[in-house]
């Protein structure tokens, strides 16, 4: 075991201290917090902190409506009452205001309400608050629970046509978390993979796998390879959610509104639990992939018509989240290097039968199993031919004998 663990650790530090590896890992967290930068530096210079004036011709307005219904208004743009048109013209031609707001006398009958600005709009902010403030004016009458209620408005519950899954309108976002984890699954898992073939190749090309094999068997090096491609993966994806917790901390800071996102913890924990067998398997797959070719250029070939059978459910997203229970869905979630992308995107969508996730995660680490050890084996037979490619029949051979081996 100590020998696996001595290729995990030398395998993790090969391919992380790698440039392109480096790039793309901290590529997307650069591009991610440079662009929340940007709409930061944009929200700020581009906010107005002046006050919202009014005039209530109808006077149905007073000062603490927000306060009454138990609003804390330290966060409000301050909203200031004036007696008539001209001075809060004045005001606002004097630069102490946004804009402000006329409430004609007929306004409960006929709602409608003017509003004066300069140069510049009222900032969504402004108008945000102002229309809180309205809201809580029309309800203050009211005992505190029904005047509460009518402020915070309708809470509206989005739910699947099969009734298995039911979230509110104000989570909807939530629903595309398993989307997000697909998506990042692509760009780690298959890009790590990458480097598996090349490691594999390269090191066959340059002959380090004869001085390997030397104290090492077959399966130690396959297992320590692909324990260190999952480190190297983990860190990666590590990186990557670390970065879009502190975006989805800081983002409400300074954009106003912005959505209550909920993290669906019981869907990253099944993600955790596919994603482990899913990066064996696609490890096994490389290295079974770098053992029958005889150059680079041809395992990237071929690792290229691999990828797509991991990529297959991408191709049938609208499919998967419009009918989650078809059967053509439910058959993607069972197929091994199908199962995990698939999972992720009916997560969101609708509950998925206990007995669908046993029965696909058990197919999953099955096979994630078996392509090591399969791995091994046809490894061991390219170091027999070195310098030339497996035939199909070799290949064969190779399975007959893990089989029989198993």
């Amino acid at each position: 075991m100590a020998k696996v663990w001595l290729v995990a650790k030398q395998e993790y530090h090969r391919i992380a201290g790698k440039k392109s590896f480096l790039i793309a890992t901290l590529g997307i967290p650069i591009l991610f917090i440079g662009l929340m930068v940007v709409i930061a530096l944009i929200t700020i210079f581009s906010e107005d902190g002046r006050a919202i004036g009014y005039v209530d011709y109808a006077g149905i307005l007073q000062p603490d409506a927000l306060e009454a219904i138990g609003q804390d208004t330290k966060h409000y743009v301050e909203i200031l009452p004036y007696n008539d048109e001209a001075s809060a013209l004045a005001a606002l031609e004097a630069g102490e205001l946004q804009g402000y707001y006329v409430i004609p006398s007929d306004y409960l009958s006929a709602p409608s309400v003017e509003r004066v600005t300069l140069d510049q709009p009222v900032s969504d902010r402004g108008r945000s608050d102002f229309w809180d403030f309205m809201r809580a004016n029309l309800v203050r009458q009211l005992p505190e629970a029904e005047a509460q209620r009518l402020y915070e408005g309708a809470k509206l519950s989005l739910r699947t046509m099969d009734g298995k899954r039911q979230t509110s309108d104000a989570d909807f976002l939530s629903a595309f978390f398993p989307a997000i984890a697909a998506i990042l699954f692509v760009f780690s898992v298959l890009g790590t993979g990458g480097y598996m073939l090349q490691a594999i190749t390269d090191e066959k090309e340059n002959r380090t796998m004869e001085v390997l094999m030397t104290t090492l068997s077959p399966e130690q090096l396959m297992g320590g390879k692909a324990l260190g491609l999952l480190g190297v993966a983990l860190t990666q994806i590590g990186l990557w959610g670390a970065t879009l917790a502190v975006g989805l901390i800081v983002a409400p800071l300074f954009i106003a509104d912005f959505p209550k996102i909920t993290i669906p913890w019981s869907m990253a924990i099944v993600g955790v639990l596919y994603f482990l067998p899913s990066l064996v398997l696609i490890s096994g797959m490389m290295i079974t992939i770098g053992a029958t070719v005889s150059e680079t250029r041809q395992g990237q070939q071929i690792s290229g018509i691999l990828n797509l059978a991991f990529n297959f459910p991408m191709f049938f997203v609208m499919v998967i989240m419009g009918n989650p229970n078809h059967p053509f869905t439910v058959a993607l979630s069972l197929f091994p290097t199908t199962s995990f992308i698939t999972i992720l995107l009916r997560w969101g969508f609708t509950t998925i039968p206990t007995w669908q996730l046993i029965v696909s995660w058990i197919l999953l680490a099955g096979t994630a199993w078996f392509s090591i050890h399969f791995a091994a084996r046809v490894f061991r037979l390219g170091m027999l031919h070195y310098g030339q490619p497996l035939t199909f029949k070799g290949i064969l051979t190779a399975l007959r004998q893990s089989r029989q081996g198993a």
